[in-house]
């Protein structure tokens, strides 16, 4: 194991390390390859962590950022879906590319090695400081990812900005300064049908599915039942003119292991609790999602259960 020189921010400088006389780049190509260091940014480095899954991933992704801050330019702000990412703002999918913006209105967008840098302009409010880093705020980041992805993508990531008590009202006002940037129709559009209610980006890309087959109509958004013998409240994710709700089961995203036994036993009891009320259940999950003619199937025979169609 090297004794490479960590900074405060636990990451290790290639031009530190070579000046002290410690590593060579060749020491630092071997400490790579050899997975005791993972390479960062260029010329920046952290010791390997020993971490997996999605969550390391997104931690990765942040450490990187803020590598690439330390590295970069006085003047730029970190955007679109790296601003997402400090800011905690769930989106759907994900990126390696770390995203600066420029105030100016000229100059286009220009990606690097590991980079993309967009020249726009900004409001002063529409720039914060997320542990000690300039980011856009979250209604700009928000319509900023809105206007360069999917309408899906959007949709899921106007959501998330609404569940953080981001009033739809900032959101219009911030969409309504990026008029003309490309993308804003699609913004714009996703806007028109964002919901707070969506708990999470698959109750918001189920909901953006649903609002692309026609035969499907919407559903109302976490509807309460009071279900048992003890009054017990369940909250479900789609309700359908009180006959049919429907469950989003994400469990097996981000990485997150499956629940306990008792976990699960307590799930079907409530959804035996809500069948005793007269209600049809119907589940999916991330799989089903990934296949929307499936989806559309379990759909159309839970509504025609339920009478709905």
């Amino acid at each position: 194991m090297h004794d490479f020189s960590i900074d405060s921010n636990g990451h290790i400088r290639r031009r530190d390390v070579i000046a002290a006389g410690v590593a060579d780049d060749w020491t630092l190509a071997a400490a790579t390859r050899g997975g005791e260091l993972d390479r960062l940014y260029r010329g920046v480095y952290a010791p390997a962590s020993e971490l997996d899954g999605f969550e390391a991933r997104d931690d990765r992704y942040r450490s990187r950022i803020r590598a690439a801050v330390s590295m970069g330019e006085v003047g730029k702000v970190v955007s679109h879906h790296s601003a997402a990412a400090l800011h905690r703002l769930p989106m759907l999918g994900h990126t390696d590319e770390i995203h600066f913006s420029v105030n100016r209105t000229s100059g286009g967008r220009r990606r690097g090695r590991a980079f993309v840098l967009h020249a726009t302009p900004w409001e002063l409010d529409e720039v914060e400081v997320v542990d000690g880093i300039a980011v856009t705020s979250l209604a700009r980041t928000a319509m900023d990812v809105a206007r360069s992805g999917t309408l899906a993508e959007a949709v899921c990531v106007l959501d998330s900005t609404l569940r953080r008590r981001v009033s739809a009202e900032e959101l219009v006002d911030v969409a309504e300064r990026g008029r003309r940037r490309i993308g804003a129709p699609l913004a714009r559009r996703a806007l028109a049908v964002a919901d707070g209610g969506s708990e999470s980006i698959g109750e918001s890309l189920s909901r953006v599915m649903m609002l692309q087959f026609t035969d499907v109509p919407l559903p109302d958004l976490q509807v309460e039942y009071v279900i048992g013998s003890n009054g017990r409240i369940a909250r479900v994710d789609f309700d359908w003119d009180g006959v049919l709700v429907g469950e989003f089961d994400g469990r097996t995203k981000y990485g997150r292991a499956g629940d306990s036994a008792d976990d699960v036993w307590r799930e079907k009891l409530r959804e035996d609790a809500l069948r005793d009320l007269g209600l049809v259940v119907i589940r999916w999950t991330w799989d089903d999602l990934m296949h929307p003619e499936r989806f559309h199937a379990l759909l159309i025979r839970g509504l025609r259960r339920a009478g709905v169609l």
